[in-house]
């Protein structure tokens, strides 16, 4: 049962106390381009919750070894890199040789691997110092994560839209990154403050 407990707090926080997109940045720009084609939201969705959850865990046990748990913080961005370029390959050689995936799903599963809210994962769990469950919910919260900026800008951006009143210089781009910076700032307010590396 502590476990359990372990896995949904983690990932509660992750979603929503501590949502990385908002409160740290990670995968931002990926969530605003996906914001304006959310067709493609859940496929992308479930390649960065499967990598950051599976790096995550692959991680944690990979701190039980004594000579990777006294590595330095360069030495452990170097291993976490290794491992989701691992994980690239395996899920990409499955995708290809198993399931005949397109081109177009090849392409999201390079973008979902290599974004940044994947890669901050691993840190932030290091950093923790979370259990194997907690690391679990940390990336399973982190892919609903992703959906809940994602929807969050989508909406801001129709809105935003059909706004006569926003002057010339601020539409599209500039009215997006406001957008975003104020629902960052509402994001951190719930916490209090961001996480740092």
């Amino acid at each position: 049962m502590r476990i359990i407990t372990e896995l949904i707090s983690a990932a509660m926080y992750a979603m929503l106390a501590q949502n990385f997109i908002f409160t740290g940045g990670y995968g931002a720009s990926e969530a605003v381009r996906m914001a304006a084609k959310p067709k493609q939201l859940y496929p992308m969705t479930f390649f960065i919750t499967l990598f950051s959850t599976t790096v995550s865990v692959i991680c944690v046990l990979l701190e039980q070894i004594a000579a990777v748990k006294q590595l330095s913080i360069l030495g452990h961005a170097v291993e976490f890199i290794i491992v989701l370029t691992v994980m690239y390959i395996i899920v990409l050689a499955i995708s290809v040789l198993v399931f005949k995936a397109k081109d177009r799903t090849v392409r999201r599963i390079g973008i979902a691997a290599f974004n940044t809210l994947v890669i901050a994962v691993p840190f932030i769990n290091y950093r923790a110092a979370f259990t194997i469950a907690q690391a679990i919910g940390s990336g399973i919260g982190s892919g609903f994560a992703f959906v809940i900026a994602v929807l969050l800008i989508n909406v801001g951006l129709r809105r935003l839209d059909r706004n006569p009143n926003i002057p010339e210089a601020f539409k599209g781009t500039p009215a997006i990154f406001i957008y975003v910076s104020i629902l960052s700032l509402a994001f951190s307010g719930f916490y209090g403050s961001g996480l740092t590396m």
